[in-house]
């Protein structure tokens, strides 16, 4: 594992976007991302990228989480915030896209679905975002550490936080997500922080191995780095 820090937002995002160019050049890669604020800059610079466009067609992706009740359709959803901010730019058919239904009448059944896609299908490429609460997908403090997918009940943090992908106030009161063993179990797993606001759960995750969360877990693994930003890092900077 490294801790790698960067200056600013702007290299982390340029880092990104290299590692996930150099992984689509891999046989049957198959990406897991994050949606959300945090990688944006990231899913820009790799969509902008003309070298990718020859080599994208055999990309496959595969669902990190989803808010249950929200459909994929509606502003807010994680599968909307990922069409936006990449699937659209690269031009992904749907053929190439196994994402969570949050509205399937079964959730256990759509747990399995998405279960059975990545043991035909192994992760190859990895990019995770932490909560400000040290989620990960959607794995709240808490939850147990799991090799399969589940439903979990949001944290009053998340809730809260989510807000902001959505123009109204919005009930959430739980997610579909991946275990936190199916992320660390991929080839190979970026996780990316950035922002002062996140400096405070950065200096938990990496100081204080009491709290208990759930970031905590991708921690020793050889194949999993974290990128920060000078912002995030600067209560851990010096040590």
């Amino acid at each position: 594992m490294m801790i790698k820090v960067f200056a600013t937002e702007e290299q982390v995002a340029d880092a990104i976007a290299g590692e996930m160019k150099e992984h689509l050049a891999n046989e049957h890669p198959v990406f897991c991302l994050a949606s959300g604020s945090t990688p944006q800059k990231s899913y820009m610079k790799f969509a902008a990228d003309a070298d990718i466009q020859a080599k994208v067609q055999q990309l496959n992706m595969v669902s990190l989480d989803e808010w249950v009740g929200i459909s994929r359709e509606s502003e807010g959803s994680c599968y909307q915030m990922l069409n936006q901010d990449l699937f659209s730019l690269v031009r992904l058919e749907p053929r190439q896209i196994e994402f969570f239904d949050g509205t399937a009448p079964d959730l256990e059944q759509e747990c399995q679905r998405i279960d059975r896609f990545i043991a035909q299908h192994p992760i190859t490429f990895s990019l995770m975002g932490i909560g400000m609460n040290g989620h990960i997908g959607l794995n709240e403090p808490g939850c147990p550490v799991l090799d399969h997918s589940s439903v979990v009940e949001l944290s009053e943090t998340t809730r809260t936080v989510a807000q902001k992908y959505f123009r109204q106030p919005t009930v959430l009161e739980k997610g579909i997500t991946l275990g936190l063993n199916q992320v660390a179990g991929s080839k190979r797993v970026i996780v990316a922080i950035t922002g002062a606001r996140k400096a405070g759960i950065v200096r938990a995750i990496f100081t204080d191995p009491e709290a208990k969360l759930p970031a905590q877990e991708l921690l020793g693994y050889e194949h999993i780095d974290f990128f920060l930003d000078s912002e995030a890092a600067k209560y851990i900077k010096q040590r």
